[in-house]
Order: C-alpha cells, then sequence, then structure tokens
C-alpha cells in the first residue's frame, strides 16, 4: 500500500508538471514541425500518466474490474503514440537541419509497428493473451502481460541506432539529449517491472524537461542571431539613408550658398556633417537611442532640406522626452514626407509636423504632413520608400515592442504615428 500511494504522489507530481511545460511550449513564439512532434510527445505522456494513475487509485483496496480495461487501454495507447511522435521528431530534425532525408518506408514501418502493438493489446480481451475476463467479470493478468512493457523496446532502441548513426546532422547537444530519452525509460522499465514502481513516467517526465530545456536554448540561439540580422539589417537601413543624389543635390546647394551667404552656408555644411555623422553611428553600441538624439538627427536633415525646398515648413510639437527608440526610426518618416508628399505638390510646399506626446502606457510619436498623399489600399511596389517604412516597422517591434500606423489620403496628405509602450524601450 506505501508503494501504491507513493506511485500515485508521483504521477501525480509529473502530471502537473508536464502540464506546466506543455502550456509553456503552446507560447513558444516560433513554431516548426519539430516543435509540433515534441507538442504530441508531451500530449501523449500527459494523457498516459493520467490514465495510469486514475487506473491505480480506482484499483486500491478493490479487484480490478472490466470498466478499468478501458482505462489502462487508453494508457497503453497513448504511451505507444509517445514512442512514434518521438521518432517522428527526431525525423523532423534531420529534415529541417537539410542534411537528410528520410525514406517513407521508414515512416510506414514505425507507423505499421504501432499499430501492431495497439492492435495486440485491444485484441487481449478476445484472445486472452494478455488478461482475460473470469467468472465474476474481472480483470485477471496472464503471465505474458508483464512483457507488454518490453513491447516497446525494438521500437526505442530502432530509434536509439538511428540517432547514434546520424549523431553528426544533430550535433553534440541534441544528440545527447534523444539518445537519454532512449536511454532512460529502458532502464526505467526494468525497475518498474522488478519493484512495482512508476519509474517509467519519472524517466519520461525528466526526459521532457530535457527536451523543453534544449528547445529553449536553441530558440535563444536562434533570437540572438535575429538580433544579428537585425544589426546588419540596422547598418544597411543607415547606409541607404544617404541617397547618392541628396548628397550631391545637398554638397551643390552649399557650393551656391558659399558664393551669396557664407555665413548660411557653414551651418548647412555643419547640419550636412551631423547628419552623415548620425547615418554612419557605430553599430557596437545599443541600437536603442534617446529620443533626443533622434529628434536632432531629423533636425539636422530637415535643416538641409529647407535650404534646397524654401517653401517648405517645418513644426515641432515636442511634448514628450526622456524615452528610447530604435536609430532612425524618424528620420525615413520625415524623408518620405518630404520626398514623396510634399515635393510631389505645386512649387514643393506644404508643411510638415513632428509631434510627440506621452499617455498613460505609451510614448507616441507623429510625423504628418500635407502633401501629395497616397492609397493605402494600392500594394506596395517595392520602392525605396516602402522598404524604408517596412524596416522601420521590423526594428520597432523587435527592439521595444513599438508599432508604426500609417494613414494616408491621395491629395490631402499622410499621418504617420510611433507607438512605444512604456516599458517596450528597454530590449
Amino acid at each position: 500500500m506505501n508503494i501504491a500511494i507513493a506511485n500515485i504522489a508521483s504521477e501525480v507530481c509529473c502530471t502537473l508538471f508536464l502540464m506546466t511545460l506543455f502550456a509553456a511550449l503552446l507560447y513558444k513564439r516560433e513554431r516548426s514541425r519539430s516543435l509540433y512532434y515534441i507538442e504530441l510527445i508531451f500530449v501523449g505522456e500527459i494523457v498516459a500518466l493520467t490514465s495510469d494513475l486514475i487506473f491505480r487509485m480506482l484499483s486500491l483496496d478493490r479487484p480490478i474490474a472490466i470498466g478499468l480495461y478501458i482505462d489502462y487501454v487508453i494508457s497503453f495507447c497513448a504511451s505507444v503514440f509517445l514512442v512514434c511522435s518521438f521518432t517522428f521528431y527526431f525525423y523532423t530534425r534531420f529534415e529541417e537541419k537539410g542534411m537528410l532525408r528520410i525514406s517513407s518506408w521508414l515512416r510506414w514501418g514505425v507507423l505499421l509497428y504501432s499499430g501492431l502493438l495497439i492492435l495486440t493489446f485491444i485484441s487481449s480481451i478476445w484472445t486472452g493473451w494478455l488478461f482475460y475476463l473470469d467468472t465474476g467479470r474481472r480483470l485477471v493478468f496472464t503471465e505474458y502481460y508483464v512483457w507488454t512493457t518490453y513491447l516497446f523496446v525494438p521500437l526505442i532502441v530502432y530509434d536509439f541506432l538511428i540517432i547514434l548513426r546520424h549523431r553528426k546532422v544533430l550535433g553534440n547537444a541534441e544528440t545527447a539529449v534523444l539518445l537519454l530519452y532512449c536511454v532512460l525509460p529502458i532502464v526505467a522499465l526494468f525497475i518498474d517491472n522488478r519493484y512495482n514502481t512508476v519509474c517509467a513516467h519519472i524517466a519520461l517526465t525528466l526526459d521532457a524537461c530535457m527536451l523543453y530545456t534544449f528547445i529553449y536554448a536553441e530558440q535563444e540561439q536562434s533570437l540572438a542571431r535575429s538580433r544579428q540580422e537585425l544589426a546588419e539589417m540596422h547598418l544597411n537601413s543607415m547606409v541607404h539613408q544617404i541617397n547618392p543624389h541628396f548628397i550631391h543635390n545637398t554638397l551643390s546647394s552649399i557650393e551656391s550658398l558659399g558664393r551669396r551667404r557664407p555665413e548660411e552656408a557653414s551651418k548647412l555644411l555643419s547640419a550636412f556633417s551631423d547628419y552623415l555623422a548620425d547615418n554612419y553611428v557605430d553599430l557596437t553600441k545599443d541600437p536603442l537611442i534617446p529620443f533626443e538624439k533622434e529628434l536632432k538627427h531629423v533636425e539636422n536633415y530637415l535643416a538641409i532640406e529647407k535650404v534646397r525646398f524654401p517653401n517648405l515648413t517645418v513644426v515641432y510639437d515636442i511634448q514628450a522626452g526622456g524615452f528610447d527608440l530604435p536609430c532612425l526610426s524618424i528620420q525615413p518618416l520625415a524623408e518620405n514626407a518630404v520626398k514623396h508628399g510634399i515635393c510631389r505638390k505645386r512649387r514643393s510646399e506644404g508643411t510638415l509636423l513632428i509631434a510627440s506626446e506621452e499617455t498613460e502606457d505609451a510614448f507616441l510619436i507623429r510625423v504628418e504632413d500635407d502633401g501629395a498623399g497616397f492609397d493605402p489600399q494600392k500594394p506596395a511596389d517595392g520602392s525605396r520608400q516602402h522598404v524604408g517604412i517596412e524596416n522601420v516597422t521590423k526594428r520597432l517591434e523587435l527592439l521595444c515592442d513599438g508599432t508604426l500606423t500609417i494613414r494616408s489620403e491621395p491629395g490631402v496628405g499622410t499621418k504617420c504615428e510611433i507607438k512605444i509602450p512604456k516599458g517596450g524601450d528597454s530590449k
């Protein structure tokens, strides 16, 4: 009785632990086929544990009745489903790594063997191979029943050999985790049959924990790679901000002012120098910068454009500051407003508004113009304008959970709003 109660307590703890890990798996952002099979592994183990737990609780201090047959069949079928899902998991891992294609006959072989196990167990109620009903309609186990747990061993050994053979494809860390997933349950099965314990379920729970830890570590590495790609994208975005035509026109303006108004030419040259310096900022620094620094960069850019387009009016309505945002997130919006909005109107005449404000849960930055506008329903044409907007949108989302909303109407103008949640500017 003490062993039975200890087994029940162990299975309760394992079930709750697995349910917690399974819930965490469902919230993983990155989805893949291999993760889908891991979720199936968790489902199989949870169902097997729950059914076995019910079986043990109902069989305390009472004979095992036919009603428990259904519960025990569910537990066995779930265990087969678990082992089958594990096999398909590492099949998928081979293919995801792009180094090995598993033939279809191997897949069908695993499914056929799993189906045969389930059929053998279910049919025993009529064949009497593993158990039968006595005259009191109670379930009686035969001497061969103890061997049902070993029916899984050939499939697990097969998995072990396949993993060992292709260890170079998986890598050392994942190979070690998968091999333990094979070895621990087999050792635990021998202990269970000798001492009537539930070590197999405990071993599978430990294996599931290792799989979860490996997935978490792998996704952290993937996130690090994404951040590296983001840094490269950040560099490309800054380099492409400096359009050769813009440089040529700015230098021509400086040359023209130098003859007539040297002081204004000097100011323009200073603003242009600061603009270039901001575009080539050192990427080893934090990609998030203070709003005030980004605003200064925008001011340098617009100071240049106002010389080139005298009819451009810039209005600043800064009511909030002291927060961080991705570098070069406002300047591209202001550039689009000037080049693709105001400059398309007659005499390049128009007003550009740069505003910021603070709400209860976020900081808002608005970039508005009364230029030509565009039709939001029209598909993007792949131009530099749309690429720049997409770049800003992705960096806002990845770096500070920010969003970019754009509303426009042809002939009226465009309104862009950046929203940065409080606490989101710390990634």
